[in-house]
Formats: structure tokens, C-alpha cells, sequence
């Protein structure tokens, strides 16, 4: 069953270039990545650049577990679908590569 509802709402392969087209045409999204950079930029100098990378990694992955959230929740989902589709999620996050 988790599998039928992965494919429903998660296995969606166009929608990252879609939602990044619509944040694109936002003013507001195109600020707040320009000051991301600028603050990216000025902790590169008083950062060791692995740890930077490594900062950078883990702030993306536990925002894209947030907007997917909101992504659901936009759906209508009920939450008992989404607390399975999140059990399989984390299942396969812990057993898949993390990098």
C-alpha cells in the first residue's frame, strides 16, 4: 500500500523543475536566495570549507523534509497516509546512502 501512495503523491520526477520555475518568477524567492549566497559566501571565509559544505548539506535536507511536509499537507492528505508515507520515507532514508 505505501508503495501505491509513494507512486501517488512522492515518485513525481517533474515536479522539482517545476516548483523551482515558479519560485524562480517570485521577487521574494529570488531575494531570499541571493542573501542564502551572500551569507554562504561570508561564513566560507571563517569556515574550514568541508564543515561549510557539510552545513550547507544538512540545512538543504532538513528544509526539503519540511517543504515536503507542506507539499503533503497541500495535498489534503489525511494524516494517517502521511505518517506511513513518512515511516517508509525514513525507512529508506536510513537505509539508503546519505550523501
Amino acid at each position: 500500500m505505501n508503495s501505491i501512495l509513494y507512486a501517488l503523491f512522492e515518485d513525481n520526477p517533474g515536479l522539482p523543475e517545476e516548483v523551482y520555475r515558479f519560485c524562480l518568477a517570485r521577487p521574494a524567492y529570488r531575494a531570499a536566495e541571493r542573501d542564502y549566497r551572500a551569507a554562504l559566501d561570508r561564513a566560507a571565509g571563517s569556515l574550514d570549507r568541508e564543515l561549510l559544505l557539510d552545513l550547507d548539506q544538512a540545512v538543504g535536507a532538513y528544509l526539503a523534509q519540511e517543504v515536503r511536509a507542506y507539499y503533503l499537507f497541500g495535498l489534503g492528505l489525511r494524516r494517517q497516509v502521511l505518517d506511513a508515507l513518512a515511516a517508509d520515507a525514513d525507512r529508506s532514508y536510513e537505509i539508503g546512502d546519505r550523501s
